[in-house]
């Protein structure tokens, strides 16, 4: 999310912008170059092979595969996260704030802004020894897991709930987490709480917690406390 025009209100961040457009490729390479640009200067500067052979491609210098890549680095600019550079045939990529504004990119830890950490073996394990968290996940999963990574433990979310706070629809929430469920990534909990209005006099609600290798993150959500029965 990011803030509105208005004082203590929030808006959809770049995330939807992703997931409307299906630019999953872009999505990676952007979490790619957020761990890679880490620290320092928060840039990094590889030949476009190298981001190639990250993203998968059996012919990572051939033409067709960095011209995708640059496709996507062009991408990434307009949605304000990064600031490309040429330098000496080879492009100087720098991080923009996640928010999409175009300002210089802060780490969060300085500004004290709420943001998540995606565990390293996103990229190095996966459901088998030959497949890659990164690689198998699709859109509407990998959109879910890091709205789930920003919550605690025992999270609720509704698929209505993604529209205004993510600006994702909620086909894409219903996709996102059934999947993660399946795979074994989340684990779901329904727990119930008084309805007098209710016609069993109570209802069900659905809470989510992140499976190991991405959670639990010993941090119980204010809403699983506030809310459950």
């Amino acid at each position: 999310q990011r803030p509105g025009p208005e004082r203590g209100v929030y808006l959809p961040g770049p995330l939807a912008r992703f997931v409307t457009s299906g630019d999953r490729r872009g999505l990676v390479l952007y979490l790619l170059v957020l761990t890679k640009a880490s620290s320092g200067d928060f840039e990094v500067r590889l030949p476009a092979a190298v981001w190639a052979r990250a993203l998968g491609y059996a012919d990572p210098g051939g033409r067709s595969a960095t011209s995708v890549v640059s496709r996507a680095w062009g991408r990434l600019e307009r949605y304000g996260l990064i600031e490309r550079v040429r330098r000496q045939r080879r492009a100087e990529i720098r991080l923009l704030r996640e928010d999409g504004s175009g300002a210089r990119y802060t780490h969060p830890g300085v500004e004290k802004d709420r943001h998540l950490k995606l565990p390293h073996p996103f990229w190095t394990s996966g459901p088998s020894d030959d497949q890659r968290w990164y690689e198998e996940l699709v859109l509407p999963e990998l959109a879910m897991l890091l709205i789930a990574l920003s919550q605690g433990d025992l999270f609720r979310l509704t698929y209505d709930d993604v529209r205004p706070w993510y600006g994702l629809s909620p086909d894409t929430a219903m996709r996102g987490l059934r999947g993660l469920v399946a795979r074994d990534i989340l684990q779901r909990e329904k727990r119930y709480k008084s309805a007098p209005l209710a016609p069993l006099g109570y209802t069900g609600e659905w809470y989510y917690t992140l499976r190991p290798p991405f959670g639990p993150r010993g941090v119980i959500a204010r809403a699983g406390r506030e809310t459950s029965a």
